[in-house]
């Protein structure tokens, strides 16, 4: 039997094991009978040295072969998100306000189909296989994967592979690209403090609020006069907060928001940039400004020769037309990033647009994966795994 065809039999226990995930979506940290369950699963296959536990409700498994070789890591997230579920999926989320709206049960359930298929083909295995169930991948500008890192998910591994469900490319489709895939995500805060007035007599208090307002279009000049128009990048403002009532003038503001970035120097500029735009509003309109700026996630950077690796056999599992070489990044992040800095790897996308299905982007209450990228996704896992020479 062949390992597409193992992972075809699988079909009907991995919808039934990432409706129990999505059954239950835990928040980042929090995932503690997620972990249960990845970790029983675990012990039914067998073959597995099981690690639980780490940095809150991580697991590490390793799979050893029976010939030498190399050490290959696979990553999957387990965390969800503050979202509440607007799917009416018969499997719908059973826990208030949270719901797997960026599709991290498939995750869990593509590598723990991928286990299963690792022990069917141990001896196939040369080397080990270290699988790495992650929580907190969300908790930017923490998130979960530094904390794994630092309580050795990466010692002695050679290389390391991840897949996200993509709304963004066709069913089944698997994309990757060399060098950046996603953004460095990083959050800022900005305070501004004027004084208080009457509404009809501003010249006698100081408005926090109009800086503000200055401030958020000002920000926009970094992105457009400031930066490399060859080099991408974005500032958002997602909040902003100020006064308490109409006719009295505000004495403070708060503004938050993100910026994101895939070249360190514009990254750099960027921060640099909004201290210099908010010192000099604050000197114009006699406020005074405070900005906090959050280091977030860093770009996914993509091995060069894993890319290739990962498209190639995509294409042999799938055919030609089923791997494709993403052309342009995403401004979203991952906390994959941080395993690619320490080791090569590379991080793909699988598609889940069916044509003719209502389409949602990741992170929306509506989110939904087929599940027929569930054995795909662990074939995809474990060959990576199986065939990998370094």
């Amino acid at each position: 039997m062949t390992i597409l065809e193992s992972a075809q039999k699988m079909e009907p226990h991995l919808s039934e094991l990432r409706e129990e995930f999505h059954r239950h979506p835990e928040a980042a940290f929090e995932e503690k009978e997620t972990s249960v369950l990845i970790a029983a699963e675990l012990r039914k296959i067998g073959s597995y040295q099981i690690t639980e536990n780490i940095c809150g409700h991580g697991i590490l498994a390793e799979i050893h072969g029976s010939k030498p070789g190399k050490a290959v890591a696979l990553r999957a997230d387990m965390d969800a998100l503050q979202i509440t579920e607007e799917t009416g999926l018969p499997f719908c989320s059973q826990t208030p306000g949270m719901m797997h709206a960026c599709g991290h049960d498939n995750h869990i359930t593509m590598l723990l189909g991928a286990a299963h298929l690792l022990a069917q083909f141990q001896d196939q295995i040369s080397g080990t296989v270290r699988l790495i169930f992650q929580p907190a991948e969300e908790l930017s500008p923490k998130g979960g994967s530094r904390s794994m890192i630092e309580a050795g998910a990466l010692k002695g591994i050679n290389a390391i592979f991840g897949l996200h469900v993509w709304p963004g490319l066709p069913l089944g489709t698997f994309g990757v690209k060399a060098g950046p895939l996603m953004a460095a995500s990083d959050h800022f805060y900005v305070k501004i403090h004027g004084k208080s007035g009457h509404a009809a007599t501003p010249e006698a208090g100081i408005d926090s609020l109009l800086a503000g307002a200055q401030f958020v279009t000002a920000a926009q000049s970094i992105i457009s006069r400031n930066t490399d128009p060859l080099k991408s990048a974005v500032i958002s403002i997602g909040t902003f907060k100020a006064g308490t009532r109409y006719n009295i003038i505000a004495e403070d503001c708060a503004l938050e928001g993100t910026c994101r970035t895939f070249d360190p120097d514009v990254r750099d500029l960027a921060e640099r940039r909004l201290g210099e735009v908010l010192k000099g509003i604050c000197t114009l309109s006699q406020c005074t400004g405070e900005l906090d700026y959050e280091r977030g996630y860093m770009a996914v950077n993509n091995d060069a020769a894993m890319s290739d690796y990962v498209h190639k056999t995509a294409a042999a599992l799938f055919g030609a037309e089923k791997s494709v070489l993403v052309p342009h990044p995403s401004m979203c992040a991952e906390d994959f990033a941080f395993y690619l800095d320490h080791v090569p790897g590379a991080f793909a996308w699988i598609g889940t647009a069916k044509e003719g299905d209502p389409s949602f982007p990741l992170h929306s209450s509506h989110f939904t994966a087929n599940e027929d990228i569930l054995w795909r996704g662990a074939a995809l896992l474990a060959s990576l795994a199986l065939n990998f020479k370094g």
